[in-house]
């Protein structure tokens, strides 16, 4: 078996010799501006409602923690696959199986997520079964768990070799280095914890004080999620103590 890459990593906690954090593909960006936009497109294009941009955020917020968690790679995750898995109709098949997966785990995460909004809607009389039941909340899920498995799916491919035509093995080398990866999911782990923390203070603001706000703060936090998805070296910095822990 191939040598870990990650076997050239630094001693300790001292990553100073490490390499940067990598640029995200325009791809990738672009998908995660999308995803975060499609909520924003859903309140204000759609003559949508606070409460529905709040359980389509909490939604989101639910996409961005399983994205971190299933893209993070172990060491027994197969590093050579079937070649079969980069065609077109492969990849396809692929990103819709992981938009329902996704969809159904980030929808049972998103109960405690948007639980401050669901409590301050019903104290203010908010009917969220009417709401929900509305085509115009279900397209931008649908749109979000798909813009998710793409991302997963891209996340998937640049991480693995396509091989001889059988099951996923560990034949070909490590691409990249599995202990920075892990390093940086727990930033972004904490990064996208205090993001849903943050959402706590939102729902209130926007639940019980209207429209106060209303064209402001819902873009300055699409864009403050955008910000965490584009820079999660950044969360390094903002929490260092969970970033280096073992």
């Amino acid at each position: 078996m191939d040598k870990d890459s990650s076997s050239a990593l630094p001693s300790g906690n001292d990553f100073s010799s490490a390499p940067a954090h990598p640029r995200m593909p325009l791809r990738a960006i672009a998908a995660d501006v999308l995803r975060h936009a499609l909520p924003l497109v859903s309140l204000y294009a759609f003559n949508g409602s606070i409460e529905g941009y709040l359980l389509l955020t909490a939604f989101d917020l639910s996409l961005g923690l399983m994205l971190i968690v299933g893209t993070t790679r172990e060491r027994k995750d197969p590093t050579m696959v079937d070649p079969r898995s980069r065609w077109l109709v492969s990849r396809v098949a692929s990103v819709l199986v992981l938009a329902i997966l996704l969809a159904i785990l980030s929808a049972i995460i998103t109960l405690p997520i948007a639980a401050p909004a669901l409590i301050f809607g019903l104290a203010d009389g908010v009917d969220w079964w009417s709401m929900m039941s509305h085509r115009g909340f279900w397209i931008p899920v649908a749109g979000m768990s798909i813009l998710a498995a793409i991302r997963a799916q891209r996340a998937f491919e640049a991480t693995t070799t396509p091989g001889l035509a059988r099951p996923p093995t560990r034949k070909a080398p490590v691409i990249g280095d599995l202990e920075r990866d892990r390093k940086q999911s727990l930033a972004a782990k904490a990064a996208q914890v205090t993001l849903i923390a943050t959402f706590v203070g939102l729902c209130y603001v926007l639940i019980t004080f209207g429209r106060w706000g209303l064209y402001a703060l819902p873009i300055i936090y699409a864009a403050l999620l955008v910000f965490y998805d584009i820079r999660p070296d950044l969360a390094q910095r903002l929490f260092p103590k969970l970033w280096q822990e073992e």
